[in-house]
């Protein structure tokens, strides 16, 4: 798993502390971005009751972000895990809103619905994985949650730049 590089101790027994520090900065980062993006977005569309909640959910899964970072698996295994189910589900939730926004707003051209019908659609079978998928003790379990992480987390960096596209139209508009 990726969070496997923030990890104190590897699985071979070894110090980890380059790769955990490291990993775990930029992990908060990631979230920290992730916030002022929800932040600003969400102040950007004062008064919409939709983007509230999808700024709200898209803070919530960004602060998780943050909680995979200070809980190594190695050290905190519970709120490691409790936080990575979250973030996934917080995101869901706030690319619904957002998407909802979009096909709504005569400013923002619906050709960006779709990459945010391929994340939803990604993010769906992600939480079906992780909620009902082989563990990663089952034959075969870990290389298919590991393979779904890194599908995931690149759908997560698509999304933010089509979301960013999308929504700087709105800006321009003004």
């Amino acid at each position: 798993f990726l969070s496997d590089l923030g990890r104190t101790i590897s699985h071979g027994g070894h110090n980890n502390f380059h790769s955990s520090l490291l990993f775990n900065m930029a992990l908060t980062f990631a979230g920290i971005t992730y916030i002022l993006f929800y932040f600003y977005l969400g102040r950007f569309l004062k008064g919409d009751k939709i983007a509230a909640l999808g700024s709200f959910c898209g803070i919530s899964g960004a602060i998780c972000f943050i909680g995979v970072a200070f809980t190594p698996a190695d050290l905190f295994l519970p709120p490691h895990i409790t936080f990575n189910l979250w973030i996934f589900r917080f995101f869901l939730v706030a690319t619904f809103c957002y998407s909802w926004i979009i096909y709504k707003s005569k400013r923002i051209d619906n050709k960006y619905l779709i990459g945010n019908a391929i994340f939803i659609v990604s993010l769906i079978f992600y939480i079906l994985v992780l909620t009902f998928g082989p563990t990663p003790r089952d034959p075969g379990g870990l290389e298919f949650q590991a393979v779904s992480q890194k599908f995931i987390m690149f759908n997560f960096l698509a999304s933010i730049v089509i979301q960013t596209m999308g929504f700087s139209k709105l800006t321009n508009n003004y």
